[in-house]
């Protein structure tokens, strides 16, 4: 089973709002915002790491955002917080991790859709050299037709 770990934490916005486009530590940005967050996530015992993305935005930020641009919002991959504080996001987020394993990759990243887009999410996995060549080939009579 792979149990997937949280190796770091990326939080980008809005530079001509915040004054900078990456946030690496809590500060104090105010209580209206909606920022855009990466967890990279893997193992233990390996460097390398997997991108999931998620929103964090502030009730007020919310309630604009619906005033402005709709009646519904769907709430989905989205972190709703008072304040921008890496330690309680980071914290959820281990908290998450802890009940998602799996035997895979695909596993655990349909195990945290709930929370995350998944970087592969609607790739399509090739298993030889024959299957990149017949997926070209259909790809090339589609354009014809």
């Amino acid at each position: 089973m792979i149990q997937p770990v949280l190796k770091d934490i990326v939080i980008t916005g809005n530079p001509n709002i915040h004054g900078k486009l990456e946030f690496t530590e809590t500060e104090d940005i105010g209580d209206d915002f909606y920022l855009s967050g990466t967890a990279c996530i893997g193992t233990e015992d390996d460097t390398g790491a997997y991108n999931f993305d998620f929103g964090i935005i502030t009730p007020k930020a919310l309630e604009r955002e619906l005033k402005e641009s709709s009646d519904i919002i769907t709430g989905a991959k989205c972190f709703i917080v008072s304040r921008l504080d890496f330690e309680l996001i980071t914290n959820k987020i281990n908290q998450i991790l802890l009940q998602h394993e799996g035997d895979t990759w695909e596993d655990i990243a349909v195990n945290l859709a709930p929370y995350f887009d998944w970087e592969y999410t609607g790739s399509v996995r090739l298993n030889s050299e024959e299957e990149l060549l017949e997926m070209i080939r259909r790809h090339q009579e589609e354009s014809l037709n």
